[in-house]
């Protein structure tokens, strides 16, 4: 490997067709030999045809630059001398190959045909946790100096670093990472299987090569050593609460941590959280952006844990802010107390890697390109991980289906047949929990936990839910239940119906294998046949369902299962339900006497009990839908865009929790603290407490003020002269008309939040050609298909970008500083009037004779829009604008709820020129 060539190419290019009409319009190149750079050239390159304004924004490349430049064929022979019997690397290697190829083509040269490596490829190999791949990321990372992104020279020239940084990573991995990761890069580029395989070969001659200290060998694995469990200090154990102590201007904080400045608010939030843990009493705590309420519950948190010996949970939403909790202010509790504080993250097992299952995984030897790629990265992965968490990854684009298979789960899971129990990462998050002074989970494993008995938490007596206002939908879609076509159709596709692939491929294999007497491959064929028929009952159910709610006009279609009472779709239940109970007998059947007989396939029996298992909690699932009815639950089916039946799903959720969360926590917990940005309309916690089931006693409430100077950083501003809501297309012409006048008044990243996903799509395609030729970057949920995350990184990184976000853009997410300049709130967010909870809230309220518009709808759309608010000052340092394109705020009677809401702003309502005057003047200061 050190005696080789490696020329690292990059082309930038008028367009992405190299066969039809683009062309090259800069090359550059770095020859690598024994690991160093050894030369580098790049030239310009003239392609004799316009270069289009796009391209030459993203590169900087204008007509001057190539006019006088050479063309291509009078460079070939220099980039043809240097790739002679060298190895052909790119980032993306197919896009910049198929340019030179195509060049070199019209030039009478002949095609370079030899070794290939990309390094975006072997990057997700070898760092299977980074967050993106893109070559500025990359030189981010390792610190590469990349004075010119987007032009040929200096992105050959990073390409050439990166490639020998990670060929060093290459050669410090255990033998057994690489000798097991060679067989999976076969699919791959032909340069780096050949790499793989020399590295074996020289690994494996030096017989006396140590492993890393924290790196053990087993079944063949290189694994990385779990962590010994560290027990609480006595230094730690002897402290007690003190909130001036910790948060005053001379306080343990201030000396830990720069730049810090004291705010009362968070000394007053830390000591009402003590006081309720202390006197066993429950808390409902709103604490405004800019208070600091993570480190104000955790302090107290810890010292009641050590106090009582016993630890603190902590519950939040999104994982987002549990690592967020951890890489952050765990380590400034940590450092303020000079203490090694016991944390522990907890989630569910879906989370966390089966080592059994993946050693069984390896062993059917993967076929696709998405498996081969998995697989290597798992194998880097292991070396690395101490927690086998999913969420560290980032996976090839199959990667997330293929997990399911390798999940953890209670079968493969169990301490009598389980090889690697020992080293099981979900056992080693319980293990860690148990010793913990501080648990982070999430609101969905500590519901699990409560409303199950199931066990997973250490025993327990305080409670903190961060992100207070989620804790009605997650409780309810855990009291509820919820399915759709596609549920039992990616069951019955783990079996396999199709040959050479799934469970029953592999059990196929192993009964010809071992040649079992009674279960043999006509068997297996008959179970085959079997889950056919089921999968017709089950297409014709769902078919039958959306036949019914065709009949319906709204998108959303509300049932009761006593309605199909003796009607084709109960005859269709009591089928599946028989032929699932059939299915379950004939396979436990078969499995308890192949266990017995052939233990060492031990892993694939289980993973079919629990495939069995699966299909039993379905048939249970869908039986709860539709044969079940219980009295305070509401039931519908939601059809989807396509009206398609294998887009129906079907729902069942509780009216309220407020029984159920008082009977398992408020009963049970002795001090649960509940808290968030928005938990009060109008000032009071009454909605809140109804929604949850808050007891009238034991109960203490405090609102902490945000130290924001929001009459200094924010304006709210409401154009008077905008169209009618209800006036569907006439408004969205003005908005797409006002998004696009204000992009110059702005100057800087506006985000749009809607409450329609249609309305967002139709803005989007009216705006987008017009803020093209603004040279701003148009960024939207749902367009592109791309998750949330991918998109607020990417509005991060423009100068000028709009982020046109729903639903979830509400809350969540962090755009502090210029990343959001101006905010714009489409319209207010009221729950949609069909929404099925909504609705039989609703009833239940207009039957006692009470208004349900001012009981639910407004305070539900207060919360919200208090969260939208949220999006725009992140920190004492942030301005900008929020923009209401709802004249409802200031004309209805209702609009001084929302305006109640947020903190003393500022607010116009005037018309669109003189908001556009406002704002020029708000930019200018």
């Amino acid at each position: 490997m050190k005696g080789d060539r490696y020329v690292v190419i990059d082309v930038e290019t008028t367009g992405n067709r190299p066969t039809t009409s683009d062309r090259v319009i800069e090359v550059g190149m770095t020859v690598i030999e024994g690991l160093e750079i050894v030369d580098s050239f790049s030239s310009f390159v003239n392609p004799n045809r316009d270069i289009p304004l796009f391209i030459e924004q993203l590169t900087g490349i204008s007509e001057e630059d190539v006019e006088n430049a050479p063309t291509f064929d009078e460079i070939a022979p220099r980039i043809l001398q240097a790739l002679d019997g060298a190895c052909f690397v790119a980032h993306h290697v197919d896009f910049d190959l198929s340019f030179i190829n195509a060049e070199l083509d019209r030039a009478g040269y002949a095609q370079f045909e030899g070794e290939l490596l990309d390094t975006v490829e072997m990057a997700r190999m070898l760092y299977p946790t980074f967050e993106s791949y893109r070559l500025q990321t990359l030189s981010d990372i390792f610190e590469f100096s990349h004075e010119q992104p987007h032009r040929a020279g200096s992105d050959a020239y990073v390409t050439a670093k990166l490639l020998i940084e990670m060929f060093t990573k290459l050669s410090a991995l255990p033998r057994e990472t690489v000798h097991r990761m060679k067989p999976y890069t076969e699919q791959m580029c032909n340069g780096l299987h050949r790499i793989i395989h020399e590295i074996d070969v020289y690994n494996f001659e030096q017989a006396d090569r140590s492993l890393p200290n924290d790196v053990e060998i087993y079944r063949g694995f290189a694994i990385r050593k779990r962590q010994q469990h560290s027990e609480s200090t006595q230094a730690a154990s002897a402290q007690s609460f003190d909130a001036a102590l910790f948060f005053g201007e001379e306080g343990l904080l201030s000396k830990t941590t720069t730049n810090y400045e004291e705010r009362a608010g968070q000394s007053t939030m830390s000591t009402a959280v003590w006081k309720a843990m202390n006197n066993e009493e429950h808390l409902l705590c709103e604490a405004a952006t800019g208070t600091g309420k993570t480190l104000a519950y955790l302090y107290p948190a810890l010292m009641k844990s050590l106090e009582a010996n016993r630890p603190t949970v902590i519950a939040t939403e999104t994982i987002a802010l549990q690592q967020q909790i951890v890489d952050r202010e765990i380590i400034k509790l940590n450092e303020a107390l000079n203490e090694d504080i016991n944390v522990a993250i907890l989630k569910g097992r879906s989370h966390y890697l089966c080592l059994q299952k993946f050693e069984h995984f390896l062993d059917r030897m993967p076929s696709s390109y998405d498996e081969h790629l998995f697989a290597a990265q798992l194998l880097v992965w292991l070396v690395e991980t101490i927690d086998g968490d999913i969420e560290e990854l980032n996976l090839p684009s199959g990667g997330y289906t293929l997990w399911e298979e390798l999940k953890s789960d209670s079968y493969t899971c169990s301490h009598a047949g389980c090889s690697y129990y020992n080293r099981c990462y979900y056992h080693r998050a319980k293990e860690r929990a148990k010793h913990a002074q501080l648990i982070i989970t999430n609101h969905s494993l500590l519901f699990t936990d409560r409303f199950s008995s199931s066990g997973i938490l250490p025993k327990y007596e305080t409670v903190i839910f961060d992100e207070a206002h989620q804790m009605e939908d997650t409780a309810g879609k855990y009291l509820g239940y919820e399915s759709s076509y596609q549920q039992l159709v990616r069951l019955i596709s783990r079996f396999g119906l199709q040959d050479s692939e799934g469970l029953l491929f592999e059990i196929e294999r192993s009964l010809k294998e071992k040649s079992i007497n009674r279960y043999d491959v006509e068997w297996v064929r008959n179970r085959k046949q079997e889950l056919y028929h089921l999968q017709s009952e089950w297409l014709q159910l769902f078919q039958t369902l959306q036949n019914i709610a065709n009949k319906k006009p709204s998108g959303t279609i509300h049932y009761r299962p006593s309605q199909y009472e003796g009607k084709f779709v109960m005859e269709v239940v009591e089928r599946i339900s028989y032929m699932i109970d059939t299915l379950q007998k004939e396979w436990l059947n078969c499995i308890a006497q192949l266990e017995d007989q052939h233990p060492e396939e031990s892993t694939l029996w289980r993973k079919v009990s629990q495939l069995i298992d699966d299909f039993t909690d379905e048939n249970e699932t869908v039986r709860q839908l539709l044969v079940h009815e219980v009295e305070e639950h509401v039931y519908w089916m939601e059809a989807g865009k396509t009206n398609a039946f294998d887009r129906l799903t079907l729902y069942r959720r509780p009216i309220s929790i407020a029984s159920s969360m008082q009977s398992y926590f408020f009963d049970e917990v002795k001090s649960v603290i509940m808290t968030s940005a928005t938990l009060t309309v109008k000032d009071s916690f009454s909605f809140i407490k109804n929604t949850l089931g808050l007891p009238k006693e034991n109960v203490n409430e405090l609102k902490v003020e945000s130290p924001f100077s929001y009459a200094k950083q924010a304006q709210l501003l409401v154009p008077s002269d905008f169209p009618d809501i209800k006036q569907e297309e006439e408004y969205i012409d003005a908005l797409s008309e006002f998004i696009s006048m204000l992009t110059s008044h702005v100057n800087g990243k506006m985000l749009v939040l809607f409450t329609s996903y249609d309305m967002l799509k139709k803005t989007y395609n009216r705006v987008k050609p017009q803020l093209e030729d603004l040279n701003y970057a148009l960024l939207a949920q749902g367009v592109k298909g791309e998750q949330r995350t991918r998109l607020v990184k990417n509005f991060r990184k423009y100068e000028r970008a709009i982020l046109f976000g729903t639903s979830t853009f509400w809350e969540g997410i962090d755009l502090p500083g210029e990343d959001v300049r101006a905010l714009i709130i489409v319209r207010l967010p009221f729950t949609p009037p069909n929404d099925p909870v909504y609705q039989a809230k609703a009833n239940e309220l207009t039957m006692r004779n009470e208004n349900s518009f001012q009981k639910l709808a407004i305070p539900k759309a207060v919360l919200r829009f208090k969260q939208g608010f949220g999006r725009l000052i992140r920190t004492k340092d942030d301005r900008g604008l929020v923009y209401v394109l709802d004249k409802r705020l200031v004309e209805a009677r209702y609009g001084n709820s929302f305006i109640r809401s947020l903190p003393e702003i500022p607010h116009t309502y005037t018309s669109t020129d003189e908001i556009l005057s406002i704002t020029s003047d708000f930019f200018e200061e």
